[in-house]
């Protein structure tokens, strides 16, 4: 058997969100017992359960999946309102001011833009289960606007992101900075190849950023109209339109505030910051505030923070201001919802993998007055608040340099070595390196954390 549903009551631009990490929420009861589990495939990737985690589970004939933070990395977002067991998403391209008002219920509440998502009775109510919600697999292509396929044999959920309508895709001109081949120039010569998906090549290449191919290697997309036409299967075309959806939100070029033109695919790690200490913290108290009127407790930030990231950025010539929206951004505001508790100091998720560490991992050289493990907790421990920002600022140094630390730092970053120095030297590049997919993680650093910034 296989059920397919393609539903797009919400509006299209729903169809361009991707199903990010879990989303941990309140207590409701949830149901006795499932029939079995399922596995879950996002856009040809295999969704990886932590042990011990509440995986997808089929219940009187319904698939529940965990309800997800939606495309974090385009900036969507998504809380829990305990009082009034409401779930509130919220798309970047979303317009709504404010939150349906609601009375006591038991039942859970999506709410996506301000619109309340109807669960009938055939739906069967979400629950949670081990901290997650798990909501109907239909409530997921209706909410979402997502194809979601359930292949009966292998008890898997593959959901995918599509366009609501069909769109033709503009033929694009041709780099001219770009070597191109006779295949290149014509390529309705390339076997296998339509004008159509030459077409999406070239848009993507003009993005110039990292992407993942589904053989999980990492290439520029540059680089795309280089490679063998057998590289591109259906598969692979497939995850590359998804890639193209998802990148379609962010623009190539950016203004800053003074009218400075940046191309987003050139804005290096090394570099001055351009936001000041007082613009950082205006930003950030704004976001907190946000955070309280969704009902959410604030956890307080540590003193300084943006003075510590411009600080000690400049010490390593590193872009300080854009360093603390990556911290924003991995963070959450300093507001620490996932795995990563906030008395470790660690603003860059080093060392969180996704499974608890034994608490007898190798520092890798990196002083162990400063640095710890202990078993159980999700990834490294630092002394200080200052100690922890150093350790980012060093690991966004190995990645975008060969060269040593500075004459006089002490290494803090236990996996400083670990990363093969120089591999990203902008922002960009760390896409589907330091995040993974992560296909837009640098575009949401620089235009949904560091932006907004500069226009305090």
């Amino acid at each position: 058997m296989r059920e397919i549903l393609y539903l797009h009551r919400i509006k299209k631009t729903l169809a361009l969100l991707l199903c990010g990490s879990f989303l941990a929420i309140g207590s409701i009861a949830s149901p006795a017992s499932a029939d079995y589990q399922a596995n879950i495939v996002v856009n040809n990737t295999p969704v990886v359960i932590p042990a011990g985690d509440q995986p997808a589970v089929i219940i009187n004939n319904r698939t529940f999946v965990p309800l997800r933070i939606i495309s974090e990395n385009l900036g969507a977002n998504v809380n829990w309102l305990n009082e009034s067991k409401q779930v509130i998403i919220t798309t970047p391209q979303g317009t709504a001011t404010t939150i349906p008002q609601r009375g006591k219920a038991s039942d859970v509440q999506i709410v996506v833009d301000g619109e309340v998502i109807p669960v009938s009775p055939g739906d069967g109510q979400p629950f949670i289960a081990k901290g997650r919600t798990m909501v109907p697999l239909r409530l997921v292509g209706e909410a979402l606007g997502c194809y979601v396929e359930w292949q009966q044999a292998t008890r898997t959920v593959n959901i995918t992101s599509q366009l609501a309508e069909p769109e033709v895709e503009p033929e694009l001109p041709q780099e001219p900075t770009i070597p191109e081949t006779p295949e290149q120039q014509n390529p309705e010569s390339v076997p296998g190849l339509s004008s159509s998906d030459m077409a999406l090549l070239k848009e993507l290449a003009a993005h110039k950023t990292n992407l993942r191919l589904i053989d999980k290697s990492i290439i520029n997309s540059e680089d795309l109209l280089t490679l063998d036409a057998g590289v591109f299967t259906p598969e692979q075309m497939a995850l590359l339109k998804t890639y193209r959806d998802q990148l379609s939100k962010y623009p190539d070029q950016i203004t800053l505030p003074d009218g400075t033109v940046i191309n987003m695919a050139e804005l290096s790690i090394f570099g001055d910051s351009v936001a000041t200490v007082e613009q950082l913290e205006a930003w950030l108290k704004d976001k907190l505030r946000n955070e309280e009127r969704l009902g959410r407790q604030v956890i307080p930030v540590p003193d300084n923070i943006a003075e510590l990231y411009l600080r000690i950025g400049a010490e390593y010539g590193i872009r300080g201001d854009l360093a603390f929206a990556q911290a924003a951004k991995e963070t959450r505001y300093w507001q620490f919802t996932g795995d990563v508790q906030p008395w470790q100091n660690n603003y860059c998720g080093l060392w969180a993998t996704g499974s608890p560490l034994t608490g007898k991992e190798s520092h890798n050289g990196a002083d162990p007055s400063l640095v710890r493990f202990e078993e159980g907790v999700h990834g490294a421990i630092f002394a200080t608040p200052e100690v922890g920002v150093e350790a980012h600022i060093q690991h966004l140094y190995a990645y975008a340099t060969k060269k040593s630390l500075p004459k006089g730092k002490v290494l803090v970053d236990p996996r400083f070595s670990l990363v093969t120095p120089g591999i990203a030297p902008t922002w960009l590049k760390l896409n589907a390196r330091w995040a993974v997919p992560g296909t837009t993680y640098g575009q949401s650093i620089i235009y949904d954390y560091w932006l907004p910034a500069l226009q305090k």
